[in-house]
């Protein structure tokens, strides 16, 4: 039988589109952590679409760790300012984004900083359980003056995303 040609241009376009072969995974120099998936041949640009896609999937399914809230003393909102503190409130919390935690149980955990001045408050300062680790201890999250106290509790949780 032969091939019938296609009688419209959606037809058309579904025709004559490249089909990859089916995808290739090669073990990456650390077997447990790195792949390489291999998917061609391709049409022009649709290797970087099917790219980030599978990027964006893979990091929002990834599980972790993080500070899911703060509680600073003596602070009533995130626009205040901390006597003796040289960041606003506003720019601790951006910091404390920042700190990367490791967290065996899936349970939330509190966690309390408390720092006196003068100098700079790093992540490695955050008081922690033996099932929670803070994996970047040098991150500044805020520098004091002369004299200025701060304590925070933290409340960290697993999620994904």
């Amino acid at each position: 039988m032969a091939d019938i040609e296609p009688t419209n241009v959606n037809d058309r376009n579904w025709k004559v589109l490249i089909r990859p072969n089916r995808p290739v995974v090669q073990a990456g120099y650390d077997a447990k952590r790195k792949a390489k998936l291999v998917i061609e041949p391709l049409e022009r640009g649709y290797g970087t679409t099917l790219g980030n896609a599978l990027r964006r999937v893979l990091l929002s399914s990834l599980q972790g760790a993080a500070i899911i809230g703060v509680q600073i003393d003596n602070v009533v909102h995130e626009f205040s300012a901390i006597q003796g503190v040289r960041e606003d409130v506003t720019t601790i919390v951006l910091n404390l984004k920042q700190v990367a935690i490791f967290m065996e149980s899936d349970t939330p955990k509190r966690m309390v900083l408390k720092a006196k001045g003068p100098g700079e408050v790093k992540a490695g300062q955050i008081e922690t359980s033996g099932d929670t680790k803070i994996l970047n201890p040098d991150l500044v999250i805020c520098t004091l003056d002369d004299g200025a106290e701060v304590r925070m509790e933290f409340t960290i949780a697993t999620g994904k995303g």
